[in-house]
């Protein structure tokens, strides 16, 4: 009798703690957004990762962390989305074990709703 009492007690706890963290993720705070590219193009270089900002709406991307496989240095790395003038990005002269990285921090933020392809140009 004694181990059914506590097994009712364990299953009465283990529901407790599966409704509770129901109620924390149902109180979420991550913005919904999505940002609307489809395609990416990069030129004259090789990418193993493309990660873009979002302002704190979701509204916009404000920049674009591009990570190449071979070290950039000395060369202009330009991006953009659709068929926008490409902005200039900022090229980080250490090479790691990943490759070389690339800050694109837009002066005009691109509206993820119709923003459509993403274009990297390397010269």
């Amino acid at each position: 009798m004694r181990k059914n009492i506590q097994l009712l007690g364990a299953v009465a706890v283990a529901g407790l703690v599966a409704a509770t963290g129901s109620a924390f993720t149902a109180s979420s705070g991550v913005v919904t957004s999505v940002a609307g590219y489809g395609t990416n193009t990069v030129t004259g270089a090789t990418t193993t990762a493309i990660a873009h900002t979002l302002s704190s709406t979701g509204s916009t991307i404000t920049s674009t962390l591009i990570t190449f496989s071979a070290s950039q240095t000395g060369r202009t790395v330009k991006a953009g989305f659709g068929t926008t003038a490409l902005q200039d990005c900022v090229v980080d002269t250490a090479t790691t074990a990943t490759g070389t990285t690339a800050t694109c921090t837009y002066v005009t933020a691109y509206d993820t709703a119709t923003a459509t392809a993403f274009q990297v140009a390397v010269v």
